[in-house]
């Protein structure tokens, strides 16, 4: 599904030049569940940035199942983001006066599904997070757990074939944290491709594959 290439990241700083990655090759199968980690400048973020097609490399390919991304205009790659790939953060990035049933539908919305039958889709992702009981709760009266399901939910919300995660459990209690986990792990059974972000070895041992970034290189691959 994914297929990194000699993948390059510079960002100009004033005068000087920081590079953040540095000839990455990476293959990722459909159907993996995989986990980044590395210490904080490791280059983890950028990293999932260009895999979520937020950002490119400056140098390098990056195929898509079979997709070279670079050669995709900026509105064919929201419609890759929107279709193709669904993104769960660290602190939810949920729309605070919208109900969970709302946000959940919102990419929806955007792809231009009609509004029955993505509330029927919505519900029905809702129900499986185990999250029916609080579909017209706005943001604020759920804890961080149930934000979190919202969110995933949300990620769902139009079949993507790709769900990147970042930090998912950094901002939730170890309990809470280990809920999240056996979601994802359910996901990845269903037959999802997953993509964590995490600083957490017990997160990281979740997935069937660990790499390890340190100063923008995979240091290490290991399997589970």
């Amino acid at each position: 599904m994914i297929a990194l290439r000699s993948i390059t990241k510079r960002y100009e700083v004033g005068e000087e030049t920081l590079t953040v990655l540095k000839e990455i090759d990476l293959t990722i199968e459909d159907g993996e569940f995989v986990s980044i980690m590395g210490p904080s400048g490791s280059g983890k973020s950028t990293l999932m940035h260009i895999l979520g097609c937020l950002d490119l490399p400056t140098a390098g390919s990056y195929r898509l199942d079979d997709i070279e991304v670079a050669e995709r205009t900026k509105r064919e790659l929201a419609l890759l983001r929107n279709q193709s790939i669904g993104f769960v953060f660290q602190n939810f990035h949920l729309l605070p006066r919208m109900s969970a049933l709302r946000n959940v539908e919102l990419p929806m919305m955007y792809a231009g599904v009609p509004r029955a039958a993505r509330r029927a889709r919505a519900a029905q992702l809702l129900t499986q997070v185990g999250l029916a009981d609080r579909a017209r709760h706005l943001p604020t009266a759920l804890s961080g757990g149930q934000k979190q399901r919202v969110a995933i939910a949300r990620a769902l919300a139009n079949s993507p074939r790709l769900l990147l995660a970042d930090e998912p459990t950094g901002a939730l209690d170890q309990a809470t944290g280990a809920d999240i986990m056996e979601l994802f792990r359910q996901l990845h059974e269903a037959g999802m491709t997953i993509v964590i972000i995490t600083h957490d070895p017990s997160v990281a041992a979740c997935a069937q594959r660990t790499i390890r970034l340190v100063d923008g290189v995979i240091q290490e691959e290991g399997r589970a």
